[in-house]
């Protein structure tokens, strides 16, 4: 058995979910799970929403499981043991292959952990370890797992049909004109001192102005307010047309990733639900990210 980690927002969910089905597709000997214990456990952001959005069925360790069994890993997650120590506990032979060291807060394990060089979330001889059962502790955002079959996940991950009023609203003013999103995420990266500097923002608006006219732009944020409010230092009067979207929040905040997936240009934030928002983009000109020391748009299609 091979379990893959699953946590974090749908964003996460969905880059976790791509790792575990590049592994099926790679390792057939083994059994693939997600384990999503995380969910019974705590309030993480809006729950497990991977079914509900793009309705897939991936392998869950909460249905292997008799419920009765399920309810006492749940029981013994709350009081801080991870599922694959309590493999271990049980006498299970497990390892673990960790793509960051911050495993023994979310996953603590006492068993053997490998790392392999070169570190990072993109290494495909991972997917062929060989052991009895093993646990992935990683996110694993990068767009190689993607690609390796990207046909299959565009045609996996389509998301419903926009049905809200306001929602169809945007989607028919982007699907009208040369549409441009802007992403700035604030709320919890706040607090972990990771949100972007305003100049970010207005670089990459200014630079646009200079090499396409006829856009409109699209602000998406967890804090409209602010973005409104500081609209000059994010440069937003470079832009010919504004429009904040708004009205997506909770359960309907995938229609926020849904709607900027649309757009022919996207100014992205340094988060997962920008950079998926772009692989999930069939109609994507350019992007711009914050991990671009220069930022450049020689991809535009004029």
């Amino acid at each position: 058995m091979k379990i893959q980690q699953l946590s974090g927002g749908l964003a996460s969910q969905v880059f976790q979910y791509v790792f575990l089905r590049c592994g099926e597709m790679a390792d057939s000997s083994h059994k693939w799970y997600l384990d999503d214990s995380a969910y019974f456990s705590g309030n993480v952001y809006n729950g497990y929403e991977l079914e509900k959005v793009f309705g897939v069925k991936p392998k869950l360790l909460s249905r292997f499981f008799e419920p009765d069994v399920w309810s006492e890993y749940v029981e013994l997650k709350a009081k801080g043991m991870s599922i694959p120590e309590m493999f271990l506990k049980c006498g299970e032979d497990i390892v673990m292959y960790a793509e960051t060291d911050d495993y023994m807060m979310t996953n603590p394990f006492s068993g053997e952990v490998f790392r392999m060089e070169p570190v990072g979330p993109f290494y495909p001889d991972i997917l062929n370890l060989n052991a009895d059962n093993l646990y992935y502790h990683g996110t694993w955002i990068d767009e190689n797992w993607f690609e390796l079959h990207k046909d299959i996940f565009l045609d996996e991950l389509k998301f419903p049909e926009i049905t809200g009023k306001q929602a169809c609203k945007y989607l028919k003013q982007i699907d009208d004109c040369y549409a441009v999103a802007l992403h700035i995420r604030r709320g919890d990266y706040l607090d972990l001192g990771i949100n972007l500097e305003t100049t970010y923002y207005r670089e990459a608006l200014e630079k646009l102005a200079d090499y396409r006219k006829d856009y409109e732009l699209f602000v998406f944020s967890d804090d409209l307010y602010w973005c409104n409010q500081h609209s000059g230092e994010l440069g937003l009067q470079f832009a010919p047309k504004v429009t904040y979207v708004s009205g997506n929040f909770g359960k309907e905040s995938y229609v926020d990733l849904q709607l900027m997936s649309r757009c022919k240009g996207l100014i992205m934030a340094n988060s997962a639900f920008s950079y998926l928002s772009a692989l999930l983009n069939r109609e994507l000109d350019f992007c711009v990210g914050p991990d671009k020391t220069d930022l450049e748009f020689e991809d535009i299609k004029r």
